[in-house]
């Protein structure tokens, strides 16, 4: 039986300065382990693999892009780094940390579908046993299309600095909090922006921004894939419109635009814990 899965949940987004503004999306993400990937494109209807995500190159075909596919193409995740999606990820792993990923390793993403993919953010998970010992969030913004890596260790609450231009519509400077709980039945992920205060205890300011991940989860089936494919066949494009939907009301608002500062692509931030 795969430990694969698909999460249903929602996304909400509040935003307290300059303005407020809020939203909440439904959305379905796929938790997927890289040694399962084989099996899942095998016995799983609708899942189907591109490039070399695994040992076994897929070839890249037009009939991936018609409804009720979801693409697991190897260019969509951590195209910085060589071989396979596994070798990929672990290599990743010993570039930020410095140590062999000692077990497992699962992903939790959008999935291609009628040809396009975007992920604001995938998360790697990096098992030994049972236990998840680290995980690695491959951040990307809009519309720039840039990757940036945060190593944000076990389940918990962790803080890091904003090192990444995520939105024209979020000033650099800030320091991320954020808390996350290992995937089970159910995955939270909690997120919030703080303005930086040299005066404060913590060194935080007022709370800018923050955004939650509330996720169920369901078995990786070909009637789950398929009943996904009813509703959203088209997930990942509809993240992509949502967020220039919602960049449209915030210029609306007169919210102010950041220009982007100098890339920093590549970085990585270890957070405090």
């Amino acid at each position: 039986m795969s430990d694969s899965a698909i999460y249903w949940g929602r996304v909400t987004h509040d935003r307290f300065l300059p303005r407020e503004h809020k939203f909440s999306y439904q959305v379905m993400m796929f938790d997927l382990y890289t040694d399962e990937l084989d099996t899942i494109a095998r016995s799983v209807k609708g899942i189907v693999l591109e490039g070399n995500v695994t040992a076994t190159t897929a070839p890249t075909s037009w009939l991936n892009r018609l409804p009720g596919r979801y693409v697991i193409r190897r260019d969509d995740f951590l195209p910085q780094y060589s071989g396979t999606l596994d070798e990929a990820a672990r290599t990743m792993y010993y570039e930020f940390t410095g140590d062999v990923a000692p077990g497992r390793i699962a992903f939790l993403a959008n999935l291609r579908s009628l040809g396009w993919n975007f992920n604001p953010i995938s998360l790697y998970f990096f098992y030994d046993g049972a236990a998840i010992v680290n995980t690695i969030a491959e951040v990307t913004n809009t519309p720039w299309l840039e990757r940036h890596l945060y190593v944000l260790g076990p389940p918990g609450a962790v803080e890091f600095e904003k090192a990444h231009h995520v939105s024209p519509f979020l000033e650099m400077a800030g320091r991320y909090r954020l808390t996350y709980f290992k995937p089970n039945e159910r995955f939270r992920l909690s997120m919030k922006l703080f303005d930086l205060d040299a005066s404060a205890s913590d060194g935080l300011g007022a709370k800018r921004f923050s955004a939650t991940m509330n996720f169920d989860r369901f078995g990786l089936t070909s009637r789950e894939v398929t009943n996904a494919a009813r509703r959203y066949p088209d997930m990942a494009l509809r993240v992509s419109l949502r967020i220039y939907v919602q960049a449209a009301r915030l210029f609306a608002k007169r919210i102010k635009y950041v220009p982007h500062p100098k890339p920093v692509n590549g970085e990585v931030n270890v957070p405090r814990t």
